[in-house]
């Protein structure tokens, strides 16, 4: 399944990070973390390794996970995001 909002929010990141290269080092760093982050839990959720995918997701940033846990919510239901990572989307 393609993962539509979650490919977005990974888009976005590069973009962010496109545009602190060579402005502001640490922001550019921190975008592309957050963007590796996106990329493994895309990883994990395409091998169906949904108990270190939750694991992954609770372990990351806040401003990220919010991301990721609203894209897989827009993507494949709150009932989903509920019921595999624990998250209540309102």
């Amino acid at each position: 399944m393609f993962l539509e909002n979650l490919t977005k929010l990974e888009k976005n990141l590069w973009k962010s990070h496109v545009e602190f290269v060579g402005v502001d080092h640490d922001m550019a760093e921190m975008y592309a973390e957050d963007r590796n982050d996106v990329i493994e839990v895309k990883y994990r959720y395409k091998r169906g390794h949904m108990g270190s995918l939750r694991t992954f997701i609770d372990r990351m940033d806040t401003h990220p996970r919010e991301g990721v846990v609203m894209a897989f919510a827009a993507d494949l239901g709150e009932d989903w995001v509920l019921k595999n990572l624990g998250y209540e989307v309102r």
